[in-house]
């Protein structure tokens, strides 16, 4: 496994309710690119790809796509060579998560008709690569999000890592995820659940609907089962994790007016970056249950934490889309 850094954690005092906290599980400093989720997915990925003999990696991503970006230098620094298909034209000017694709990776930039159908243009494109390749070289295709068992292994290091550090405190634990995929939020149930821990995950929902994340949820876990602990997955009989709507629900990628300005405003008073397409929502959903909480007078038998996953380099694209809000 790739071995991550040790995750940062800080309280953070809810404006206006001084009495309710947000306990941040700060992974989005765990490395200047690969920071967040995507770090902990490629955990054990990446070794696998290796171990298997892999010289080139084939995924894909919207322009301002993180997945791209921390697949592409994950790449680089073990000697793989990322070729990332992303959706769209070519900007004008690269900035953000797609600046550093283009630095670390090999970008083919792909009509939207042909990305919608994502499983047929990932197989073409990695038999063109195939078929140009040197003799010695082995091709695989890695899922947009990286939603795979292997990738939920990260996650369950991840809670264990966690189980570690609070093993002499017995609070309930709710941990907060901005969900696109799904994968973190499952696979982090995934390790409370095999390590009999008194958590609950929270998935908020940002790519569909609840009937998309529970499928999500059912394959995952079964294709875990399938690969990994199939006689130990028997005696989980369901996962602590629920699965919820953003405060302000929309179609993925879309900003609403007021956000950008939310993410400056939690920046200033409390020095926590957030961007307004992910962990803004994971942040709105931790205060809102950190308030309910204090005002039940139950704060010391439960900790509401967040999982920043990062994002912060896509602040840059948003700056070209709305140049007026910053």
């Amino acid at each position: 496994m790739l071995e991550p850094p040790d995750t940062i954690i800080k309280t953070y005092r809810v404006p206006n309710a001084p009495s309710a906290e947000v306990t941040v599980l700060h992974d989005d400093l765990l490395h200047p690119v690969l920071g967040g989720n995507k770090l902990r997915k490629l955990d054990a990925l990446i070794p696998a790809l290796l171990g298997s003999g892999v010289t080139d990696v084939v995924t894909c991503g919207g322009l301002q796509s993180a997945h791209t970006a921390a697949v592409a230098a994950a790449c680089a620094e073990q000697g793989l060579r990322a070729h990332l298909l992303v959706r769209g034209e070519r900007p004008q000017i690269p900035t953000g998560y797609h600046l550093l694709s283009l630095m670390y990776g090999q970008v083919t930039y792909v009509p939207r008709s042909e990305y919608a159908l994502r499983e047929t243009m990932l197989q073409q494109h990695a038999a063109r690569i195939a078929a140009e390749a040197p003799p010695d070289a082995k091709v695989s295709v890695m899922e947009e999000g990286a939603a795979s068992p292997l990738a939920c292994l990260g996650l369950i290091r991840l809670a264990a890592h966690l189980a570690e550090m609070w093993a002499t405190d017995d609070t309930e634990a709710i941990i907060i995820v901005d969900s696109g995929t799904g994968t973190t939020a499952i696979g982090l149930a995934l390790g409370a659940a095999l390590l009999g821990l008194p958590w609950k995950i929270v998935g908020v929902m940002l790519a569909g609907q609840a009937e998309y994340y529970t499928q999500q949820q059912r394959a995952l876990t079964d294709a875990c089962s399938t690969e990994f602990w199939h006689e130990m997955m028997g005696k989980v009989a369901e996962l602590p994790l629920e699965w919820v709507e953003r405060l302000r629900p929309r179609s993925f990628g879309k900003v609403l007016p007021g956000e950008i300005a939310s993410c400056r405003q939690v920046a200033r008073t409390t020095g926590l970056l957030l961007d307004p397409i992910y962990s803004l929502a994971a942040w709105e959903v931790a205060v809102q249950r950190a308030e309910a909480l204090s005002a039940t007078g139950k704060s010391s038998r439960a900790r509401i934490c967040m999982l920043h996953c990062g994002g912060m380099h896509g602040l840059h694209g948003l700056a070209q889309r709305f140049p007026s809000d910053f």
